[in-house]
């Protein structure tokens, strides 16, 4: 279909303390008698459909000021009669108060835009010119990714692209700084305990890291959008050519919570190549009514976090050691979630848009992050590669492969067996067992076997123990604190209190007819040796029950990764090569 068919959109926001956004949709160049519009029922990059048509208002369409009949087909589609009409003109409201980087939100201060929550478009006419304008209050100030027109607007003939660039508008913080002379502007929206100029030297720091390690920066200007808001505020969502960072108002201090800032940004960064231009087939060109399935998450999500942190280290914000301590509490806890052995990683990936989303109090027993364990398994056939050719071959040549052999142009990695082919392509070996145990099986990763060729060994033990180095009991619950009692919020598999018959949603209220909290249970607990039965008092739906529970040995559930004594050259040279800065003295 030729670009004949025009979307002229005006996105107005004259009262932003009601939190909605007028928008004026004009359309030119229509044929036949009836035409149908969507709004997006999800965006690229967070695998759950948000129905944003529930957030929409007050939808009317006219042509040369006579109204038109308009009615509403399904959850997200509207069916207008144009009744031969070339142009038509639509309106409607769209309310947005939820702060995420996934849904619009407007208030006093700003408004974030997300095109998917808010544009209708045209299924059938998909080829189109589309324009934006903005109405905005006087001292509003406009960022996005998405290229400005000479008469002020923002346009682009590409409904992917449309949908992939968020406005931040408002009262904006705004700096700039350049990469390989292409301008990247970072854009704030509230304040906190930021040092702003080591941000900005920070963040240019992890872009120089990752264009060395890609080789290109494949855009002319890019974007970075940082909410500052509440204390448990905090997610990325990676575009094309931006980013949309929320982050809590106080993380940039002390280090260690910073350095989860820092991870955000090199995290969402890193997509820029791995899922926006290197992609898993199904993930592009988008059906916005749908879901689309993927088996290749751990992947597009397991390889970004797997780099997230090396990067880090890469760019020098990040220590070695620090490193190690994060991966080994990676690794604990991947370990002491029973679910590992329960859900694959490309069956985590497909179940993304029914499971990740939507955890509930089954979760840690039924499924697997495909961004944790698709990390480690990431870190797993790094190892393998750097092994087997000697440290000729690493994982940074297999996804530097793949991006030079399935371009944003192409169909996409493949489904079936693409990452299977590419292994061999690169290397002249068969990788079907790494992917049969790995990756479609549930066998263990082999940790021991991977740290050994960068010179590493693995020491569990555990997080609470006595004088004497003992485990201390463990009931084997995740809880909260609700009105001064311990809530159940899961029970692991397999644990003590599984066996007691403990249920997600009871209130522990007394240990052997003590009073407990949810600090004086941790407490209590260690009172008692392993193989101790204690009896457990506890209200289910206002019901007060009792039962006796068996403190067994645990599972070591504290992971040390440490230095071989006597490493070897080529261990040296490993670790060094990896982390890109030696790692033994």
């Amino acid at each position: 279909m030729p670009v004949s068919v025009v979307l002229d959109y005006t996105l107005a926001i004259p009262q932003p303390q009601r939190h909605l956004i007028n928008v004026t949709l004009r359309i030119e160049g229509l044929t036949g008698s009836e035409t149908s519009l969507q709004l997006p029922a999800w965006t690229p990059g967070s695998y759950l459909l948000r129905e944003y048509a529930r957030h929409v208002r007050f939808v009317e369409a006219h042509t040369d000021g006579q109204a038109l009949a308009i009615h509403k087909t399904d959850r997200l589609t509207w069916q207008v009669q144009t009744n031969g009409a070339s142009a038509i003109t639509v309106t409607y409201q769209v309310y947005g108060y939820e702060l995420t980087v996934r849904t619009n939100h407007i208030d006093a201060t700003h408004a974030h835009i997300v095109p998917a929550a808010t544009l209708l478009y045209l299924p059938e006419y998909q080829d189109c010119r589309y324009n934006v304008h903005l109405e905005l209050p006087s001292s509003w100030e406009v960022a996005t990714g998405l290229p400005k027109l000479a008469d002020g607007c923002y346009g682009t003939n590409d409904l992917d692209e449309l949908m992939d660039c968020p406005f931040e508008v408002g009262e904006l913080r705004r700096y700039r700084f350049d990469v390989a002379e292409k301008a990247h502007e970072v854009v704030v929206w509230g304040h906190g305990n930021e040092d702003i100029e080591q941000v900005l030297a920070d963040t240019k720091q992890i872009v120089e890291t990752e264009y060395a390690f890609w080789g290109d920066l494949p855009y002319d200007y890019y974007l970075f959008i940082v909410l500052l808001a509440g204390a448990n505020t905090y997610g990325g969502l990676e575009h094309r050519n931006s980013t949309s960072l929320l982050l809590p108002r106080h993380v940039f201090k002390p280090s260690k919570t910073y350095e989860r800032a820092q991870g955000l940004i090199a995290h969402e960064f890193f997509h820029t190549w791995n899922v926006k231009r290197l992609r898993a087939a199904p993930l592009g060109p988008f059906d916005y009514t749908r879901e689309n399935y993927t088996r290749l998450l751990w992947v597009m999500e397991g390889f970004t976090e797997y780099y997230t942190d090396l990067m880090l280290v890469r760019a020098g914000l990040m220590t070695p050691q620090r490193y190690l301590e994060r991966l080994a509490d990676d690794i604990s806890t991947l370990q002491n979630t029973p679910g590992r052995l329960v859900h694959s990683l490309s069956s985590s990936s497909f179940d993304a848009w029914i499971k990740f989303y939507r955890p509930d109090e089954s979760t840690p027993n039924t499924t697997v992050s495909y961004y944790l364990k698709g990390g480690l398994a990431a870190l797993v056939l790094d190892m393998q590669l750097r092994e087997q050719s000697n440290g000729q071959q690493s994982l940074d040549d297999l996804i530097r492969y793949l991006y030079q052999t399935y371009p944003i142009t192409g169909p996409g990695i493949p489904e079936a067996d693409g990452m299977q082919q590419a292994l061999q392509a690169l290397t002249g070996s068969d990788w079907s067992d790494y992917f049969a145990k790995y990756i479609d099986g549930l066998s263990e990763l082999p940790y021991a076997e991977a740290f050994a060729t960068v010179g590493l060994q693995m020491q569990w033990n555990y997080k609470d123990r006595d004088a004497q180095g003992n485990p201390r009991p463990q009931l084997g619950i995740r809880s909260k604190a609700v009105d001064g009692r311990v809530q159940i919020t899961h029970v692991l598999d397999g644990g003590d209190a599984d066996r007691a018959g403990l249920a997600a949603g009871d209130e522990l209220i007394a240990l052997d007819g003590w009073r407990i909290d949810e600090d004086g249970l941790n407490k209590r607990l260690a009172d008692y040796p392993i193989g101790a039965t204690v009896q457990l008092s506890f209200f289910r739906r206002d019901e007060l029950l009792h039962v006796p529970v068996t403190f067994s040995q645990p599972n070591p559930d504290f992971l040390s990764l440490t230095l071989v004594s006597q490493p070897s050259a080529s261990q040296r040279q490993q670790a060094a090569t990896w982390l890109g800065t030696p790692l033994f003295k």
